[in-house]
């Protein structure tokens, strides 16, 4: 009996200091996919080309990822959530160290333990009377609302944000962190060519972001305002910025963007207009010493981009149309640029208008040239002047797109569209001006791309998904050199994802 009652205390007292254990409300969400690539070819360079890249003809691999994510209750309007990607990688692909000087953009780590597991988020959530607020490491979110142009849940970055909601109204105001550092030793080339040198202890040299949104909600409708300020010292270092040997700069850019859906019966419309109208992209500490004539600074200036869309809902087919325009940046204009804030802003990365024009998955496991191993942000399609090519940002672009998608059965889905794009400014092989040795493309012209998705629900959380994809490629990826054969590229594609 003695016994009982000693282990009946236990279990109390373990019941009364577990509390707080035991309160917690786990709840786990997840992706799992795998998805197997043909591709005929990358590059775009014809095989029997005498110019151009190396690397020609086609590939073939299977990728996967597992992304888990848990959200702990803890007490009431009180939340802890976290996330991780787990074995994001080629089939049996050798597993890649971390380069020389730190690992490569966009992994938290070195690659191969980004290959095998990374955390890459974690964040508190609590509501109190006067609203709700979040602190941690948040998924980049720059504009989770208005049309698709806009999304992006990539990447986490430092953040604190409050929102306050009423009813249809909401305001929300928010902090981010990007980088933070305060060595700078470059031995790259910035911004033009010219080879820079290590240069020592620098002074708080972070990117943060600060931002305001607001946004209404009504019965067939809403419509948003967002504005924010990106502050960015991460080569402001003690050095008076005229020598050769030096790049002590820093940016400050002022965005904002405008949103507005509308559904008129079976109509829906939409519309997203983003500006940069000015600030300074680069800015030096002190003025150069003008021995190079490209150490200026450069100022934003009047940088654009719009979508629209339209959709019309004739159950059990849809149609849609839309149109973005994002002004390109004019290669003759040194002290100014007009263009290229999509990718500075990092927007959009969760927007892909087709299988492989401004795709981020094509652009990552396909890489420059179809050789794999790049990011998103790095991987370009057409890599024929370094970074001319074009990434999974949209912009410096006219871009039309005709698409449909009809619900065979209540599984069975089959989706088509057509993409016209070309570039809204031409730049030059050096990024130089032509006064300075630059030489421009060729032509404007990306190409056309056709589409065709199937897509079938073997359960109600596991979908398999065949994609075809046919590229015309534009002549904008001879670059200036008009010896190259180009070839047209396509794609073919199926996907496995589990959803949970």
């Amino acid at each position: 009996m003695k016994r009982f009652w000693i282990f009946l205390l236990s279990v109390g007292l373990i019941m009364a200091f577990g509390t707080t254990v035991f309160a917690a409300d786990a709840k786990f969400n997840g992706e799992f996919y795998l998805q197997g690539w043909y591709n005929k070819n990358a590059s775009l360079i014809d095989q029997d080309s005498t110019v151009g890249p190396s690397y020609r003809g086609s590939t073939a691999f299977y990728t996967q990822r597992l992304r888990m994510g848990m959200e702990f209750n803890v007490a009431r309007g009180l939340k802890l959530v976290t996330r991780f990607d787990a074995l994001e990688r080629k089939w049996m692909a050798a597993r890649r160290a971390a380069p020389a000087g730190g690992a490569s953009p966009g992994y938290a780590s070195t690659d191969s333990e980004a290959e095998n597991i990374a955390f890459e988020v974690a964040y508190l959530q609590f509501a109190l009377p006067v609203g709700m607020f979040a602190i941690g490491n948040i998924p980049a979110s720059n504009n989770n609302f208005g049309s698709p142009y806009g999304e992006n849940h990539g990447f986490s970055s430092g953040v604190m944000s409050y929102t306050y909601a009423k009813g249809a109204w909401y305001i929300s105001a928010g902090y981010k962190r990007s980088t933070d550092g305060y060595v700078k030793t470059t031995s790259g080339t910035w911004p033009m060519g010219t080879p820079g040198t290590p240069i020592g202890a620098g002074t708080d040299n972070d990117s943060t972001t600060y931002s305001i949104s607001t946004g209404y909600r009504w019965k067939g409708g809403a419509a948003g305002l967002h504005i924010g300020d990106v502050r960015s010292r991460t080569a402001n270092v003690p050095h008076p910025g005229g020598s050769t040997n030096t790049v002590s700069r820093k940016t400050e850019i002022p965005y904002g963007s405008i949103w507005f859906q509308q559904k008129f019966g079976r109509f829906f419309i939409e519309d997203e207009f983003g500006i940069c109208p000015f600030g300074d992209y680069v800015k030096w500490n002190e003025p150069f010493t003008p021995i190079y004539p490209y150490y200026k600074n450069i100022e934003a200036d009047m940088a654009i981009s719009n979508y629209f869309g339209i959709n019309i809902d004739l159950s059990p087919v849809k149609l849609g149309f839309f149109f973005i325009y994002s002004r390109g940046d004019d290669p003759e204009t040194m002290d100014k640029k007009e263009g290229g804030f999509r990718q500075v802003l990092d927007l959009d990365r969760d927007f892909n208008p087709c299988l492989i024009l401004f795709n981020e998955s094509y652009m990552q496991w396909m890489g420059p040239n179809g050789t794999g191993g790049a990011t998103q942000q790095a991987a370009i399609i057409g890599n024929t002047t370094a970074a001319n090519g074009i990434n999974t940002y949209v912009q410096n672009v006219w871009l039309y797109q005709l698409n449909g998608d009809y619900k065979v059965t209540p599984k069975l889905n089959i989706g088509a569209s057509f993409t016209y794009a070309y570039a809204d400014k031409k730049p030059t092989n050096t990024g130089y001006p032509t006064a300075y040795g630059g030489k421009t493309y060729l032509s404007d012209e990306y190409g056309y791309e056709a589409d065709l998705t199937l897509k079938y629900k073997i359960f109600d959380n596991l979908e398999y998904m065949v994609g075809a994809a046919y590229l015309w490629t534009g002549d904008y990826f001879k670059g200036i050199d008009d010896k190259v054969k180009l070839s047209n590229n396509y794609l073919l594609t199926h996907k496995l994802t589990l959803t949970f």
